[in-house]
């Protein structure tokens, strides 16, 4: 038996902040353009209880996610490891650990971030609360997936492996839509580094239009989007580009209303550790550094400017350490038919692609940025070429051993 219940709350910030998710932005935001939102979905499948949680911005921290599953362990007595805290990664949001901040060391401490993490650990908390606290409803499971075209796809190049696949999972009783889930690979990167509005992005706006149809806000489960966006296909970077985009995944996602039905089980958790650390080659990443900069001396395109100040401001980043650990929390969360492996990291798409072919159930899913940030999983062949592989904290290989673990793990294979 499916029970369900799902509640949602704002998390837009009060006042002005900075942004995360461009270096080159260096500038407070300047109003709202949509809020930002917390979604929790509570499921009870046999008895046995699982929650899930998305919040609308870039990252979440270990430090608030421990927070909450500690508080929610005290409070409720669910186990930490049957719940998810994960981020639909808008890069429109407010960047909650300064010393991710470019502009940090050039302006003062106003303290806004560690005040945002407080109010987040109590927002998220009081959204999982509200399922508890309200009378669990039955319901049935049914889902589809639908293959979008035109609208984006690999950022790296078109024609480049690609998990352009939206997920539709509905929770339903005779009468109504009682929750719901929209699982899509996509960096929410519609707006470009120019726009200082707070705005939930390309799922954000996704939601609001599951929410028109549906009566429920979905959670929103961002997959293997490492390399997704919108990049080549897009003509803006504006909220008149965020309305094309969203609307047309939402077309495409609504053009049929078939649904194929999920069997769900008592939920298992089986949880995967990987970690690392290695010296910080600072000779190499200087020389990669000047390179980059007299590339961008000579670059005129805007989307190739923006993504080589990125890999300016990674390698200096980088330069400030000596040694780099680098650990990577994920999970098998298996629920019979459904299947999802929930990690922390911005995993490309072939990675994610591989570890669901791996698996034997009827809908396997990636859930990315989840309970922590892991940075990207990039391919080892791309290593010093591509933003991605500069920015990520993994070592060269790392992508392709963690994949080859997690693809392993969810085929159910046994040492």
């Amino acid at each position: 038996m499916i029970k369900v219940a799902t509640f949602t709350r704002y998390v837009t910030p009060q006042e002005p902040c900075f942004m995360g998710g461009y270096g080159m932005r260096r500038l407070k935001s300047e109003g709202v353009l949509d809020e930002l939102k917390c979604t929790a979905v509570l499921l009870e499948i046999d008895g046995s209880p699982i929650v899930m949680c998305d919040v609308e911005i870039l990252m979440i921290t270990s430090e608030i996610v421990t927070a909450v599953k500690e508080r929610l362990l005290r409070e409720y007595g669910i186990q930490p490891e049957m719940v998810t805290i994960a981020t639909t990664h808008t890069h429109a949001g407010p960047e909650i650990r300064s010393e991710r901040l470019p502009m940090f060391d050039e302006v003062s401490d106003d303290s806004f971030w560690r005040r945002y993490q407080d109010f987040l650990k109590e927002r998220i908390f009081t959204t999982i609360a509200d399922c508890f606290e309200t009378e669990l409803r039955e319901a049935e499971a049914w889902y589809r997936t639908v293959k979008i075209e035109g609208l984006y796809g690999n950022r790296n190049g078109i024609g480049k492996p690609e998990d352009k696949d939206v997920t539709l999972i509905v929770f339903k009783n005779e009468k109504e839509v009682l929750a719901a889930i929209v699982n899509i690979a996509c960096h929410p990167t519609v707006l470009g580094a120019q726009n200082l509005q707070i705005s939930s992005d390309l799922l954000g706006y996704i939601s609001r239009g599951v929410k028109e149809r549906l009566g429920v806000y979905p959670l929103m489960m961002q997959g293997a989007a490492g390399d997704m966006s919108n990049r080549n296909y897009r003509q803006g970077h504006d909220a008149q580009e965020l309305t094309r985009t969203g609307e047309g995944i939402l077309a495409q996602l609504f053009a049929t209303q078939e649904l194929a039905q999920l069997r769900l089980d008592k939920p298992v958790v089986e949880p995967y550790h990987w970690e690392t650390s290695y010296p910080v080659d600072k000779e190499a990443l200087k020389k990669l550094q000047m390179q980059i900069r007299q590339q961008m001396a000579a670059e005129e395109n805007y989307d190739k400017y923006k993504i080589l100040l990125s890999s300016d401001y990674a390698i200096d980043l980088k330069l400030k350490k000596d040694e780099i650990t680098a650990n990577f929390d994920a999970a098998i969360i298996r629920m019979g038919d459904l299947e999802i492996c929930k990690q922390p990291g911005e995993m490309f798409s072939r990675f994610g692609m591989k570890i669901k072919a791996a698996s034997k159930a009827k809908l396997p899913l990636i859930w990315g940025y989840a309970d922590d940030y892991g940075g990207y999983l990039a391919d080892e062949g791309e290593y010093g070429k591509t933003y991605e592989s500069i920015m990520s904290p993994m070592p060269k290989g790392a992508s392709e051993e963690i994949t080859d673990d997690l693809a392993f793990l969810m085929a159910g294979e046994t040492e």
